[in-house]
């Protein structure tokens, strides 16, 4: 025979109830709700993050609107024309002047008169000694004035620092002038100490667009205060800063600025202190929705658990009152002798009594949720008592009922148990054939009390099937349903089983009959 373990014998500890883990098992949303929860944190863990980068982008637009002032006065210094006159020794105190003024001019030629390339010398400018640079310079100047720009740079292929150094040709009417930013040069200090004068409010330099993605940036000593210049790392780097792309400096250079040291203390202060403003936020929030989810987890399980019982209840009345229609008719059409009638009165009595019992027990179960019934002692005579409070309907149908029962005694909820026992009965009454036996042994510590009858059996599918609510086996080719009902009174029993540690079985196979293997503590 093929056999169903609907439920697993286990000792429950009586002030106890259920196992930790057995409460775990019977909540059937907790997947969802730790689901729930894992998807929550997550988002508040990234919530803080997002908001962290909002604001630093926040922050990064407001101190370009700020220092806008300051990005245009130096490229507005970077791209003018000397305020000369002549030019004839190169030393003369115009030049001087201009010089200082200009720290980054390299090169200058006079376009009106002799076309004269001069390369500046410190704070002069010479003829030019080098001849391979004079030609670079002198090819610049040359392209400057065909392209006709007031500002030319270089492209790679005519510019051997390409990406190192930011250079421009400045056309005028008369004067050629070039300009090179060589980061780290004290020309590029004072190239920003006249540029941002009077109000130095922040630190600039040059970088290239692909250095925001290197990983090998770090800091240069000449980027470091109290220098003006910043170098790559800090421009990329520091959080209270900002840069813009220009096209004044060539192909790939963006302008940057950045905060003094000061300045970036109070802002990484300030933001740490609302990033944890915000964690903390995220973090109540976060409680409140798993709280919230798991009271409604919790409201949703009592409800289910009151219908569960309440169904439980109910259908632990239908084979009292069935039992007492049969008796009441009896007594009604006058078919039994007055000493069976008053026998019959006195069970109709009892049978009230154990209706009440079982609708108290209901309702203190429903309402506070304790105990199923009082514990006692499943004796063999109080078993055979319930058993003889069916044999009425069995000899209706003509049916034989025996009972084989130990003289061991077992340990249980007696009202749980009673309903138990007449479920399993009336369902070999209902659904089964032939013979319907129930026998009792002791194995071990466990009373076992097993119902078989000699129906026609069922299918290892079908058998698996025993215990689902609301499930009810069908014929295969065939519509509509083998027995009538909603198939709730196994579904309940399992239920009770599972709540109160009780062993149930199922064995059956194809025109071997059905049994069901009822275990309970021993006394």
């Amino acid at each position: 025979m093929y056999r169903h373990r609907a439920s697993r014998f286990r000792i429950l500890h009586p002030s106890l109830g259920l196992s930790r883990w057995q409460r775990l098992q019977q909540r059937s949303g907790i997947a969802l709700l730790l689901l729930a929860g894992l998807v929550t944190a997550a988002m508040l863990i990234a919530a803080p993050r997002y908001y962290l980068m909002d604001q630093l982008n926040n922050a990064r637009q407001a101190y370009m609107e700020a220092h806008w002032v300051d990005f245009e006065a130096v490229e507005r210094h970077w791209k003018s024309l000397p305020s000369l006159h002549t030019l004839h020794r190169g030393d003369e105190p115009d030049v001087r002047r201009f010089l200082a003024d200009q720290p980054l001019v390299v090169a200058l030629l006079d376009r009106f008169e002799g076309r004269r390339l001069w390369i500046r010398e410190g704070e002069r400018l010479v003829p030019p000694q080098d001849p391979a640079l004079a030609q670079q310079y002198l090819g610049w100047m040359a392209h400057a004035e065909v392209a006709q720009r007031f500002e030319w740079n270089p492209p790679r292929e005519q510019d051997p620092d390409f990406g190192k150094v930011a250079t421009v040709v400045l056309l005028s009417d008369r004067w050629l002038v070039i300009k090179r930013w060589r980061p780290g040069s004290p020309e590029v200090e004072r190239e920003l100490e006249a540029a941002l004068a009077p109000n130095r409010a922040l630190r600039m330099g040059l970088i290239r667009e692909t250095d925001f993605d290197r990983d090998d940036l770090k800091r240069q000593p000449w980027g470091a205060e109290p220098n003006l210049q910043a170098d790559p790392f800090r421009l990329a780097t520091l959080p209270l800063g900002t840069t813009t792309k220009t096209n004044a400096f060539g192909d790939g250079w963006n302008l940057g600025g950045v905060g003094f040291d000061a300045q970036q203390k109070t802002f990484r202060k300030n933001l740490k202190r609302q990033y944890w403003t915000v964690s903390g936020i995220a973090a109540l929030v976060g409680v409140a929705i798993l709280l919230g989810l798991w009271l409604r987890h919790r409201t949703r399980r009592r409800a289910v658990l009151d219908g569960d019982r309440l169904a439980s209840m109910t259908h632990s009345l239908k084979t009292p009152l069935a039992i007492l229609k049969f008796r009441c008719d009896s007594l009604r059409l006058g078919r039994l002798s007055p000493e069976r009638a008053d026998e019959e009165l006195l069970k109709i009595s009892e049978e009230v009594d154990h209706l009440t019992t079982i609708i108290e027990t209901g309702l203190r179960v429903i309402r506070g949720g304790g105990a199923s019934g009082p514990r006692g002692q499943a004796t063999q005579a109080w078993l055979q008592e319930v058993a003889e409070d069916l044999r009425p309907g069995f000899e209706m149908e003509g049916r034989p009922l025996d009972l084989s029962l130990a003289p061991d005694a077992g340990h249980a909820p007696l009202p749980s148990l009673r309903s138990a026992v007449l479920t399993l009965l009336e369902n070999a009454l209902a659904h089964g054939k032939g013979r319907v036996t129930l026998e009792t042994w002791r194995a071990r510590r466990r009373l076992c009390i097993q119902v078989s009858d000699e129906g026609g059996g069922l299918a290892p599918d079908q058998l698996k099937s025993l215990g689902k609510p609301f499930q009810r086996l069908r014929e295969s080719g065939k519509e509509g349903f083998l027995r009538e009902g909603q198939g709730l009174g196994l579904s309940l029993l399992v239920q009770v089983a599972e709540q109160e540690g009780w062993g149930l079985t199922f064995a059956s196979a194809p025109g071997e009959g059905f049994s069901a293997l009822l275990e309970i503590p021993a006394a």
